[in-house]
C-alpha cells in the first residue's frame, strides 16, 4: 500500500540522518552532550515514522472493481457506499475504487470475487450466466416491467432463491440494484421483434441473445464497455444496454434511432453491489451491521431515485444528438412479451436446472402486491 511504502521510505531516511550526523564533521565537532541530543531526536523521528506506519497497515484495503466509466451511476453507488462506510467506521477500511475495467475485465470479476482476489463490485449478474445458468433470469426479456417491481425481488421467493445460488458461488448480495435498457440502431427504428431480423446486435443477456436470434438477427457478444468501437467498426449496428450505458459510453455518437424505455421496457438488467464472501467472512460482527445497514438505506433512498435518472439523461442527450427518438408503446411490449415467452423463457425452462420453477417465481413477482 502507498502509506505503507510512504512509511518505510521516511523511517529510512530519518534512520540515515540520526546515524550520518553522528558520523559527520559537524557531529565530530560538538561535544558528547550535543550527539547525545541529535541521537534522541533522530530515534524520536523513527519512532513516530513507525507507529505511523503500523497505523496505516491497521486500516484494511478493499478493491473495488467495475467495468462503467466515472461518473456512472454505478461507479457513484460504489463510492456513496464506500463513503458511508467509513463515515461509520472510521479508518478501519480504505476502499480502493477501480472503474472501467482498470483492474479486471468484467467477465473476470466473477472468478477474482469467488477467490478472494477482489472484494466488491457492481456486477452485471448474468455476465456469470456462463458458470451459473440460473443467473440468465436476472436478465429475462419482458420478465421484469417497472423498476418498482425489480427492486421488490429482495423480500420475494425470487430474490431470496438468486441470493441462494449467489452465496453458494462464493458471492453476496449487498444492495439490489436494476437498470432498464433500450435498443439503439444505426440502421433503423426496432420496435418489434420481426424489425430485428438481418441486424448485427449486441444483446446482453444470454435469453435475449437467444431470443433475437429467433427473430433472425446476427449476435456479438461482448461487455458493454466495448460497443462503442464495434459500432465505430461496423461489428455492430444495433445494440440493447442500459440507459446509463447509452449515455455514460457515448453511444449517441454512434446512433441514429432510439427505442426509449420511458414508458414500457422489454430490458431490466439486475446490476447489484456484491461483495465476495472470502471477505464478507473476514468481517467482525458488527462491521457486517454496518455494511448491511449502508447497502440497505441505499437500496431503499438512493439507487431508485438515481438510477432512475438516466432514462430522462438517455433521452436529453440523445436528442441533443438528434438520435430518432421512438417511445414503446404497450401494445408493442405485448408483442414482445409474446415472442419472449415462445423463444426466451421456453429456453430458459428446458435447459436451466430447475427453470420453471425459477420462471415461475419470477412471473410471480410481476404480480402486484
Amino acid at each position: 500500500m502507498p502509506g505503507i511504502n510512504v512509511g518505510r521510505q521516511l523511517n529510512a531516511e530519518a534512520t540515515a540522518v540520526a546515524s550520518n550526523f553522528g558520523d559527520s564533521k559537524e557531529g565530530r565537532t560538538m561535544g558528547n552532550k550535543g550527539r547525545s541530543k541529535v541521537f534522541w531526536a533522530g530515534l524520536a523521528l523513527v519512532s513516530l515514522v513507525l507507529a505511523w506506519s503500523g497505523m496505516s497497515a491497521a486500516a484494511t484495503t478493499l478493491k473495488v472493481s467495475h467495468q462503467f466509466a466515472e461518473g456512472d451511476v454505478r461507479d457513484q453507488l460504489v463510492r456513496v457506499f464506500a463513503e458511508r462506510v467509513s463515515a461509520k467506521l472510521g479508518k478501519e477500511f480504505n476502499f480502493r475504487i477501480y472503474p472501467a475495467s482498470s483492474l479486471y475485465k468484467p467477465k473476470e470479476q466473477w472468478d477474482a470475487m469467488k477467490q478472494g482476489a477482489l472484494d466488491l463490485s457492481v456486477f452485471p449478474l448474468d455476465y456469470a450466466a456462463g458458470k451459473v445458468p440460473e443467473l440468465s433470469i436476472t436478465l429475462m426479456p419482458c420478465s421484469v416491467s417497472s423498476m418498482q417491481q425489480a427492486m421488490g425481488w429482495r423480500d420475494k421467493p425470487i430474490g431470496e432463491l438468486i441470493s441462494k445460488v449467489i452465496e453458494k458461488n462464493g458471492v453476496k448480495v449487498l444492495a439490489w440494484a436494476w437498470l432498464n435498457g433500450g435498443i439503439g440502431s444505426s440502421v433503423r427504428q426496432v420496435k418489434l421483434p420481426a424489425e430485428a431480423k438481418g441486424l448485427q446486435m449486441r444483446a446482453a443477456g444470454k435469453k435475449f441473445e437467444f431470443m433475437l436470434k429467433e427473430a433472425g438477427a446476427s449476435i456479438t457478444s461482448m461487455p458493454s464497455s466495448d460497443i462503442y468501437h464495434a459500432l465505430s467498426t461496423g461489428v455492430l449496428d444495433s445494440c440493447l444496454t442500459s440507459s446509463s450505458s447509452f449515455v455514460s459510453y457515448r453511444l449517441y455518437e454512434q446512433l441514429k434511432f432510439m427505442n426509449v424505455p420511458r414508458d414500457y421496457a422489454i430490458w431490466f438488467m439486475a446490476e447489484p453491489l456484491v461483495i465476495s464472501l472470502k471477505t464478507w467472512n473476514k468481517l467482525k460482527p458488527e462491521q457486517r451491521k454496518v455494511f448491511e445497514e449502508v447497502a440497505l438505506d441505499l437500496e431503499k433512498n438512493w439507487i431508485v431515485p438515481n438510477f432512475g435518472k438516466d432514462t430522462q439523461s438517455l433521452i436529453d442527450e440523445f436528442s441533443k444528438a438528434g438520435v430518432q427518438l421512438h417511445y414503446m408503446t404497450k401494445a408493442e411490449f405485448d408483442q414482445w412479451l409474446d415472442f419472449a415467452r415462445k423463444t426466451a423463457w421456453k429456453n430458459f425452462e428446458e435447459t436451466v436446472p430447475n427453470g420453471k420453477e425459477i420462471l415461475d417465481l419470477a412471473i410471480k413477482a410481476m404480480e402486484k402486491p
